[in-house]
């Protein structure tokens, strides 16, 4: 007798597929084939593809931890954490986050989808702004903050994404943090 495919394979599966095929054109034959199970156990099992995508996100974003809930007084420190989610994050799943986020704009589904990883940007703004008040970063909103911090590290998920051959090794999260930190720190301290 098989064994029972994991949710959790499911999901990665369904996210592999979603990264090459784009959520519309991702069927959910393709997903089930590329999980080991037929199509009737997926809808059985999550109903639709809407909230196949919903359950693999919120499982992929539990399987990264990212305390923000009390930012400190080391600001090197506290951008590394987020730096080092992100990182993480980009190196499993860059693209289908790429992927996503494209199609957000012009799919409901996919943008009611990624409204619950957009609270994770908010406490990431709330670190951001802690430290602009504290002195500790120049002031400017804090998602040009943020994308200014991230760019790097997505940006080389996305050319490795883009260029098979592409040979850089993942970004550093220190030596990302330590060159934004630079170019960010506020002059006032």
């Amino acid at each position: 007798m098989a064994s029972r495919v994991t949710d959790q394979a499911v999901y990665d599966a369904a996210l592999e597929v979603i990264a090459e095929q784009g959520y519309e054109r991702a069927t959910t034959r393709a997903i089930a084939d590329a999980a080991g199970i037929n199509e009737a156990t997926l809808f059985r099992r999550f109903v639709s593809k809407e909230n196949l995508l919903r359950q693999a996100v919120r499982g992929n974003f539990a399987g990264f931890s990212l305390d923000l809930d009390a930012p400190g007084d080391d600001v090197a420190a506290d951008l590394l954490t987020i730096v080092g989610y992100y990182s993480s994050l980009y190196e499993r799943r860059g693209g289908v986050v790429l992927t996503l986020m494209r199609e957000a704009k012009f799919s409901p589904e996919v943008a009611a989808v990624l409204a619950e990883p957009e609270s994770l940007l908010e406490k990431v703004d709330a670190v951001i702004l802690h430290h602009q008040r504290r002195g500790a970063l120049v002031v400017e909103p804090p998602r040009h903050t943020f994308f200014a911090l991230i760019g790097p590290v997505m940006m080389r998920a996305l050319a490795r994404r883009v260029d098979r051959r592409a040979t850089q090794a993942p970004a550093d999260p220190e030596a990302v943090v330590r060159r934004f930190l630079d170019g960010h720190r506020s002059l006032e301290r």
